[in-house]
């Protein structure tokens, strides 16, 4: 949900989409930077014998939260672009989700440096880069 959050956001600022569907906005998540959880991946892999990990930030924040700082970013009003459709709801939605990656701060010396807004803030430039393009071509021939 986070890419689609951040994709129709910059998409909407650019005037390339006017609202944005979603199910459950309370529902809370343990989002972290891919980037970081690939460096757990391979720690893991070096290791002598195999081992479960955890691989989560222990912080958890709501889709409401992460609609709130990507729009903020973007200079707009979520509540003005964000629609809540029941359609998108999960049957057996789960409303936490959060990790504990304390065995791995303690075994690897691996723990998240990313912090949620950062998070939010990388993906939403990488995505502006991406409506940008899409918003140059829709309007090359005009």
């Amino acid at each position: 949900v986070t890419r689609k959050i951040t994709r129709a956001a910059t998409r909407i600022k650019l005037g390339l989409q006017e609202k944005l569907y979603l199910g459950n906005l309370d529902a809370k998540r343990d989002w972290g930077f891919a980037g970081e959880y690939v460096e757990m991946m391979w720690l893991m892999l070096q290791q002598e014998r195999p081992d479960d990990y955890v691989v989560a930030t222990n912080e958890t924040h709501s889709v409401r939260e992460f609609c709130q700082e990507t729009f903020g970013l973007l200079g707009l009003d979520w509540e003005q672009h964000v629609v809540h459709d029941s359609r998108y709801e999960r049957p057996a939605e789960v409303d936490l989700l959060i990790g504990n990656p304390e065995k791995a701060r303690k075994q690897l010396g691996w723990e998240p440096k990313v912090r949620f807004k950062d998070l939010v803030k990388i993906m939403v430039e990488a995505d502006l880069k991406l409506a940008e393009h899409e918003a140059q071509v829709k309007n090359f021939g005009k």
